[in-house]
């Protein structure tokens, strides 16, 4: 009975898994995901499955689940009633610090969950409130996977628990150092400080290969502009991530750091073929799902040779997703509040255009309950398959499930409290006459930045006997493009003003948190050796790493 059984679900599931629609899932049985490792050796990429593989010969997809659990999903998801299943793919954002508002939110929108915002984020009792407040909503709601409790922590410019856990640098310095499994380490960090506050999903790595300053927003929040080290970038921090017990999205699918135009503002077209994005944009996400990411981000990105409009809303760029790269996991919209999505749809109308494209989970609608409403009203008049609904339903709900057995099987948080400290030093990129050795004198004398970040610095030299007042000069820079002369010049931002800085010591720190400076202390003390590599073209000198 069992073989028949095994047999028919291996037979269903052959077809659910085979095209731009693919299904596959299951409630409830956190048990069947694997348990990623912290990796101890270099990053390795497994081959792809090759596409006319039989099922049979395959039965578990990258990151764990079987294709029977995946399909006997879909049947499970289809018995949730429509205005219940309806919810469960949308995640509202979250601005306050009110618990009892946000429960009430979650239960009777039914919602997968929520992002929460920076102003929700005051400190760590605050936030563990909140989020236990929506796990104990959702929880009554009747589901039996956790609820999507995220936020968006990426290190440098975007970390909405800033001052809540360690302040790592921005991705970019994941980018720079050549020691990968520090990388996946550091994340794995994160991730456990983030599941003792009561998270399930941030919304990070940056996938993205940038152009440099004609980015107007990715910029230093990718691992830089080599998309082969950008994927090795990404596949450790996804491990990390998922050791550590978070799902993490990989972002910005096709990529974003190649447009011109912030999808903030209005809708970046994408000019190039796609056969030119497979060998550039495309390649951190190949690889990435490749390696087990379980959750790929669509940004709002319109690419000609897909007919253009966001991708969010595409058939054709979920169907290059699925069936080029062999995606099985969720897909999940960037924030669907963004102009360019908002310009073009009404409230509900996104969700619904989202998800008839192949969209699983809906972040950040202008209106969530509207959206919900909208979704039921889809499926009742036709507009909106059921089935694709289940769809996206049970992908979610098996994603979730499996990082309830990550969570489990996490070590507890703040093994190393100082592992932004220690990661912002060894990753950082030192171009100096010679390497290995302490780069400042008895005395220094900072300047740049802001007042915060200058005395953060002194403190850290003090730290080492420094004091200030003369000396060695030292000039931090704020911003991706700026430019100045010293002894030593140190971008906290992007380093594209690098080039242009008189200095015998140029340093990408790429982090302006208290952390990354004090990192910064202890390599220019000669305490650290950095190990970072430039991550960008055009760059001064030749590092130390």
């Amino acid at each position: 009975m069992r073989a028949r059984r095994t047999a028919a679900g291996l037979a269903f599931a052959a077809v659910l898994v085979g095209g731009a629609g693919a299904a596959w899932f299951v409630l409830g049985k956190p048990g069947l995901a694997r348990t990623p490792e912290v990796a101890t050796g270099p990053v390795t990429v497994p081959h792809r499955m090759p596409q006319s593989a039989p099922v049979a010969e395959a039965p578990n997809l990258a990151w764990g689940p079987s294709v029977v659990d995946m399909a006997a999903a879909t049947v499970a998801a289809s018995h949730v009633p429509l205005d219940v299943a309806a919810g469960q793919v949308i995640v509202a954002h979250w601005n306050s610090p009110d618990a009892e508002g946000v429960a009430g939110l979650v239960r009777d929108s039914h919602l997968a969950g929520v992002i929460l915002m920076s102003g929700a984020l005051a400190n760590a009792d605050q936030v563990t409130a909140l989020t236990s407040a929506v796990a104990d909503a959702a929880a009554a709601d009747g589901r039996d996977w956790p609820a999507v409790i995220s936020t968006d922590q990426e290190g440098g410019p975007v970390a909405r628990l800033d001052g809540i856990v360690p302040g790592l640098p921005a991705f970019m310095a994941a980018g720079a150092t050549t020691d990968k499994d520090s990388v996946t380490r550091t994340y794995a960090a994160v991730a456990r400080d983030m599941v003792d506050l009561g998270f399930t999903v941030n919304w990070a790595p940056d996938a993205d290969v940038t152009v440099g300053l004609e980015d107007p927003v990715i910029r230093v929040r990718s691992a830089g502009s080599d998309p082969h080290n950008v994927a090795d970038t990404v596949v450790a921090a996804v491990n990390g991530f998922m050791s550590g017990g978070v799902v993490p999205a990989i972002k910005h699918f096709p990529g974003h750091g190649s447009v011109t135009t912030d999808s903030h503002e209005a809708l970046p077209v994408q000019s190039a073929n796609v056969a030119d994005l497979a060998q550039r944009d495309l390649i951190p996400f190949a690889h990435a799902v490749d390696a087990g990411a379980p959750m790929v981000m669509m940004g709002h990105i319109s690419v000609a040779e897909w007919g253009g409009g966001p991708s969010t809303t595409n058939p054709q760029a979920y169907a290059y997703l699925r069936d080029h790269l062999r995606f099985t996991g969720v897909a999940v919209t960037d924030a669907l509040n963004m102009a360019a999505i908002s310009g073009s749809y009404e409230p509900g109308a996104s969700e619904v255009a989202a998800l008839a494209a192949g969209a699983d989970l809906l972040l950040l609608p202008r209106d969530a309950e509207a959206a919900r409403q909208a979704i039921v009203a889809a499926v009742d008049n036709g507009t909106l398959s059921r089935a694709r609904l289940d769809e996206a339903l049970a992908r979610v709900s098996l994603v979730m499930s499996a990082q309830a057995t990550w969570a489990a099987a996490a070590s507890p948080a703040s093994e190393d409290p100082d592992y932004a400290r220690q990661f912002a030093a060894s990753s950082a990129t030192v171009a100096a006459p010679g390497c290995g050795s302490r780069l400042v004198g008895d005395s220094v004398q900072i300047s740049g930045g802001w007042p915060d970040e200058r005395q953060a610095l002194a403190d850290a030299l003090a730290e080492y006997g420094v004091t200030q007042g003369g000396g060695t000069s030292i000039r931090i820079l704020g911003t991706a493009s700026g430019a100045g002369d010293a002894d030593i010049v140190v971008a906290m931002d992007g380093p594209w003003g690098l080039p242009a800085s008189r200095a015998s010591v140029h340093i990408g720190l790429f982090g302006r948190s208290h952390e990354a400076l004090a990192g910064l202390a202890d390599v220019l003390a000669g305490q650290v050796q950095p190990h970072g590599q430039w991550p960008v073209g055009g760059m001064p000198g030749t590092p130390c790493g």
